[in-house]
């Protein structure tokens, strides 16, 4: 092998090693029992060491299709990398204020609950418009109200006697059921977002625009 076939050599190694570098950095991590993407907290904020799911990306058509129409008309879902979840959560981070200004109350009086984005589960629609356009509906689900972790939750038979203990709350499934009520307060609320022009279109809280 001559010198400068050698050079050459090194140069495609050291490229192909960059690119799949560069493509693991942004590669989803392990998927659970669900056919959807877990969100962690490590997965929107690259310093942050926990790893505490959060929330699903839907990449399950099944789960979403239905709505589509309802959310931008003429768009199909798409499954994102780490750069698009972590550009919608800027826009987000950095909209929050405005959102609390503009609906902090909405139509009936309910309150936002207190301690920011952090207090809420996620269930993110990535969304490509008719023309290319992209999108993100987002889902917020207070967390203390969300399964996280796809719990199981016991059957009872009636005709046992055994004394069973009380059912655990009852929780969203967060994982595989997209939420779409149109009730709930401040436990409930969603956002459009717009990625290209990185701003929210709208949010709606308890079913009010």
């Amino acid at each position: 092998m001559s010198m400068k076939t050698h050079e050459t050599f090194l140069l495609i190694l050291c490229i192909t090693a960059l690119i799949v570098a560069c493509s693991g950095h942004d590669s989803w991590p392990p998927e659970t029992s669900g056919p959807n993407l877990p969100v962690r907290y490590c997965d929107i904020q690259k310093g942050d060491k926990d790893k505490t799911v959060i929330g699903y990306v839907f990449v399950d058509t099944l789960a979403v299709n239905w709505m589509l129409p309802n959310l931008m008309k003429g768009s199909h879902l798409y499954r994102p990398n780490l750069s698009n979840l972590r550009k919608a959560e800027v826009i987000l981070q950095k909209e929050y204020p405005t959102i609390l200004e503009k609906q902090a109350y909405d139509k009936e009086g309910y309150l936002f609950q207190e301690g920011g984005l952090r207090n809420y589960a996620r269930q993110y629609a990535f969304l490509k418009g008719p023309k290319g356009e992209n999108y993100v509906f987002v889902n917020f689900v207070l967390l203390k109200t969300a399964d996280l972790e796809d719990k199981e939750y016991p059957a009872y038979d009636q005709d046992d006697s055994t004394v069973l203990p009380p059912l655990p709350p009852l929780l969203n499934p967060m994982s595989r059921s997209f939420q779409f009520p149109l009730d709930g307060g401040d436990v409930y609320w969603r956002a459009m977002l717009d990625l290209d022009n990185e701003k929210v279109l709208w949010v709606s809280v308890k079913g009010h625009d």
